[in-house]
């Protein structure tokens, strides 16, 4: 992968390092590495805040400059060049755990509202049957008092003047078929 030039020293620049690693120059690529890996670490959890994943990003980094260094124009400061590639890898890995983080939150959520929704008509449709059971139990004077209340919403004198029995009749059986209801519905109550 490297062939070997003239050695490079610790009194070469950063520039004159990458013209070594075009070349194909092992100890350049080893300097630069020494040089810049820790520093470049230190950088990188300002980002991401978890050392292992900074250090992959760092590796990734020197990764690109050993396969492709041509992609450094030497005419320019090789540690701003760096610096660069190393905070748009990091932000990269943040923005890719973000992303996967907002679709398990979507998934999860989609899943949660699916199962409550389901849940919540399946509890509708039992809630439904048993006021249908319970209602069943009720006298005709209750039933119609029921719908009147209930599903009219008229008022205790609206229904007593319908019926033609006394407001106090209407409030005590409205009492009675809730109580009767009551026995159906126990499961439904906070209460239980």
């Amino acid at each position: 992968m490297f062939k070997s030039n003239k050695l490079p020293g610790h009194e070469s620049t950063d520039e004159q390092l990458m013209g070594f690693i075009g070349g194909g120059n092992r100890r350049a690529f080893e300097l630069l590495y020494e040089r810049y890996f820790n520093k470049l670490v230190w950088f990188g959890l300002s980002f991401i805040e978890n050392r292992q994943k900074t250090e992959d990003a760092v590796q990734e980094v020197f990764i690109k400059i050993i396969e492709n260094p041509g992609l450094f124009d030497t005419d320019r400061k090789f540690s701003t060049w760096i610096y660069t590639l190393t905070s748009n890898a990091c932000k990269n890995i943040v923005r890719n755990e973000q992303n996967r983080f907002d679709l398990l939150k979507e998934n999860t959520s989609l899943t949660n509202s699916h199962s409550a929704s389901t849940d919540h008509f399946i509890d509708q449709q039992i809630l439904k049957q048993r006021i249908k059971k319970g209602f069943n139990t009720l006298t005709e004077k209750e039933k119609n008092v029921f719908v009147l209340r209930f599903e009219q919403e008229l008022s205790i004198k609206e229904i007593a003047g319908i019926m033609s029995i006394p407001e106090g009749s209407v409030k005590s059986c409205i009492y009675y078929l809730l109580k009767k209801l009551a026995t159906h519905l126990k499961e439904f109550s906070h209460g239980k």
